[in-house]
């Protein structure tokens, strides 16, 4: 059974229910590590360029591995997009994530970077011109030096070091694209800037008792635990394109740091810690995020070194990766928050390339499964759907149409077509859905939780059970009560 196949199959088809236009992927930009999630308020779910970085990654594994040309001309039309969104300035439109719609942000532009200099490597690879989309690059490099080269964040601002906003995942992030870039054109952004900001990083940044980093944008806080993971990925990439040992030794410090400070869940699945208090030396274990796509790429990338002493630190994280990924393919984000910030799905895309990078290859099934999909946490219910999310919680709902940038809009989409309900160890399902013909409910069903369902019509209805199963159950118009211990 190939589990990471079929985790990335149905990634693929609920990706695609996002698609607004040609190259074009809308979504959900909430920030559960901040805590932000103003696009809501904003209604405003379409493209932001830093997503592109993972996705394009992503597809262009799933060429090199399957030799199925979508998949490529899927990447150059996500690059034909990204190369559209540029500003006559040189900075990328859509581009700060969870404040969108806006423009300016550090590593949002650098991330969209590091997305066309990865399409243009493979360019060179199938011996194609790369040119059109490094002429992209460097003219956002040059925004880059004019715009933010110094510039400092609300902490500190205009700090004296080489740097660009002075958070460490997000400057590295600028290093990474400019040592790239140098390896397919032109070096300069590399030794002039580039070298210089990721030494003083190094040198500064890194706190050798903990094997951490500082993240810059406030006194004596270091980078939360998920951006060392993309710390690490940024550090080893570093090192294939400068063959400096440095990085190598401070990507597997990092690691290190990540992997004695995890912990495991009641499901048994590896987690990664939340942050670490300076002053007190006490680990913070919660909030953890699931997604771990940045640690689980650096990883993989270890063993191609071989460097393979992480090999099963990498296969607990995928484990507990697909545990939580939803039926119809998105990724849950935390079981600690016990709110939205646990249900919404993101895009996910950084979770998406680490699949396709550590995929053997092989079939892939493109159809969705499930029709709708049922998550909660707390009091908020999540709902989604190929043309449809809703998220209901506080006495309030709100909806998207997923084909619309602004199609976020007040109310309930389902109504009382779909009531979901749970206390103690009783969940109720109520469903009125003659057009879903299949529905999997995405929250972790444990052991002597009794399952009350009641249909209007037949149903397929998919759970995941607290052992790790996925179960379909062929259901017949009426009420059946499942108990989880009998399954």
């Amino acid at each position: 059974m190939d589990s990471v196949g079929d985790g990335i199959s149905r990634y693929l088809s609920w990706i695609s229910s996002w698609k607004q236009g040609k190259g074009i992927y809308g979504g959900l930009h909430v920030h559960s590590c901040w805590k932000v999630s103003s696009v809501l308020e904003k209604k405003y779910q379409g493209v932001t360029v830093s997503e592109y970085f993972g996705l394009i990654r992503g597809f262009l594994n799933l060429y090199s591995k399957t030799g199925y040309e979508y998949f490529l001309l899927e990447a150059k039309a996500m690059c034909d997009a990204l190369c559209s969104l540029l500003g006559s300035d040189g900075c990328f439109e859509h581009s700060v994530y969870e404040f969108e719609p806006g423009r300016g942000g550090c590593i949002h532009n650098a991330l969209a970077d590091l997305a066309l200099l990865s399409f243009a490597e493979a360019l060179v690879d199938e011996n194609k011109d790369p040119d059109p989309y490094l002429k992209t690059v460097e003219k956002n490099f040059e925004w880059f030096m004019s715009y933010w080269w110094k510039r400092g964040n609300a902490w500190l601002k205009n700090p004296s070091f080489p740097c660009w906003c002075g958070v460490t995942n997000q400057d590295l992030a600028v290093c990474w694209a400019m040592a790239l870039y140098g390896e397919l054109k032109d070096r300069k952004y590399w030794e002039e800037y580039g070298s210089r900001v990721a030494y003083w990083y190094l040198e500064n940044y890194f706190l050798p008792e903990y094997r951490c980093f500082l993240r810059g944008d406030e006194p004596e806080f270091p980078e939360p635990a998920p951006y060392h993971g993309l710390i690490s990925y940024e550090l080893v990439e570093l090192y294939k394109l400068t063959g400096d040992s440095l990085f190598l030794k401070r990507a597997l410090d990092v690691i290190e740091y990540l992997y004695e400070n995890s912990w495991i869940d009641k499901y048994g699945l590896r987690r990664i810690h939340h942050n670490i208090d300076l002053k007190t030396g006490r680990v913070s274990l919660k909030p953890s995020l699931v997604t771990q796509g940045s640690l689980i790429c650096a990883l993989e990338e270890l063993e191609d070194l071989g460097v393979d002493r992480f090999k099963e630190f990498k296969e607990e994280l995928v484990k507990t990766l697909l545990f939580y990924q939803s039926g119809r393919g998105y990724f849950r984000n935390s079981t600690d928050f016990n709110n939205f910030f646990d249900i919404v799905s993101r895009m996910c895309p950084g979770e998406f390339e680490a699949l396709t990078t550590i995929w053997r290859g092989g079939s892939l099934q493109l159809e969705s499964e499930y029709a709708l999909s049922i998550d909660f946490s707390g009091k908020y219910i999540w709902f989604d759907s190929d043309c449809c999310w809703e998220l209901r919680g506080d006495n309030r709902a709100v909806y998207g149409l997923k084909h619309m940038s602004n199609g976020i809009f007040s109310g309930s989409i389902f109504g009382n077509k779909v009531q979901v309900s749970m206390k103690n160890n009783f969940i109720v399902l109520e469903l009125d859905l003659p057009k879903y013909s299949s529905v999997c409910l995405d929250h972790v069903v444990d052991q002597n939780v009794l399952l009350r369902v009641k249909l209007t019509s037949p149903l397929k209805l998919g759970i995941k059970l607290w052992d790790g199963r996925r179960l379909c159950l062929d259901l017949s118009k009426g009420v059946h009560e499942i108990s989880s211990s009998s399954l």
